[in-house]
């Protein structure tokens, strides 16, 4: 386990690696000169071209390249143009947020798929079969913009419910402030997931095993959490990990209109005023969290079907 473990973080090197040029070379691709962005209204011919030497514009643009990859292995991710302090201590006060949002925006998906999923497969064919498909497929259409926006108006403007900005202070108060973000997100995602796991438990309720159980007459919650649910979960694992990026799509789109200080609203605002070291930094910190959930997933895979061997 640890070998296999050892040699995927080996692994994901080389694609952090190739993240980082692509992402590199884009970025460079914004509209903008950063430098202008940065002086604003004081930007004068003297004054650019002063910044583009402090900051290596200038340079060719493989030059920049090789710098700033010299400068990561140092763990050096460089200078905010915009903030004026380093890349590293902006992203490390905001990524926080951004994970606690992203997994309670992944338990709250599980907590409602795992339930009208189960509900939707015992009951196929049926009414409530029929009533959560249509729910959850046109669940699926809604945008997460649209979506945040309905539930911060009916739960929050008007109820007055849940907080409709801010980020809280003290878990309870986070937890609360975070509840409307991670809702919108997970009702994004859990269409997919009731999908796979009502399919996945059809399948299984219709083995030879699960008859044998019922004819063994073990009580239906031990069938259903013995032998069907966990048999059923790894195609739902399957799903979930695929659709991480997804996730985190959604967590930058969801900062935004929350008004919340994560990575995904860090994201967007140095996207506008071009600032280069902090996107760099940003989306290989999602792409490291996505290559995280990946090999979580073959761990989990392993631990829920013994049939399954970690092979590296």
């Amino acid at each position: 386990m640890r070998r296999y473990i050892g040699l995927r973080l080996l692994q994901m090197i080389p694609v952090l690696v190739g993240v980082s040029t692509v992402v590199f070379l884009l970025v460079r691709l914004i509209p903008g000169d950063p430098a202008t962005s940065m002086l604003g209204s004081r930007a004068t011919s003297e004054l650019v071209a002063r910044v583009h030497q402090q900051f290596g514009l200038d340079l060719p643009i493989w030059s920049q390249y090789f710098d700033y990859l010299g400068n990561v292995v140092r763990g050096n991710f460089g200078q905010s143009f915009f903030y004026q302090t380093s890349v590293s201590s902006i992203v490390q006060a905001r990524i926080l947020l951004t994970l606690q949002l992203i997994g309670y925006a992944a338990l709250l998906s599980l907590l409602i798929a795992l339930p009208f999923a189960t509900w939707a497969a015992l009951r196929r064919g049926g009414i409530a079969d029929r009533i959560i498909r249509v729910f959850f497929a046109a669940s699926l259409g809604m945008p997460s913009f649209w979506l945040g926006i309905m539930l911060t108006l009916y739960l929050s403007v008007r109820s007055r419910i849940f907080p409709s900005t801010g980020a809280g202070v003290g878990f309870q108060d986070r937890l609360w402030h975070l509840t409307l973000p991670a809702l919108t997100i997970a009702i994004s995602i859990t269409p997919l997931l009731v999908r796979s796991l009502r399919s996945s438990m059809i399948e299984v309720v219709a083995s030879d095993f699960v008859t044998t159980g019922r004819a063994a007459g073990l009580r239906p919650g031990q069938l259903l959490l013995s032998y069907i649910l966990r048999n059923s979960l790894l195609p739902l694992i399957t799903v979930f990990s695929i659709n991480v990026g997804w996730l985190i799509g959604g967590t930058v789109i969801v900062e935004q209109l929350f008004g919340l200080p994560g990575l995904g609203s860090l994201l967007i605002t140095s996207i506008t005023t071009r600032d280069y070291g902090i996107i760099q930094l940003v989306t290989l910190v999602f792409a490291l969290i996505v290559l995280i959930v990946n090999l979580l997933t073959d761990l989990a895979y392993a631990a829920l079907d013994p049939r399954v061997s970690l092979v590296s």
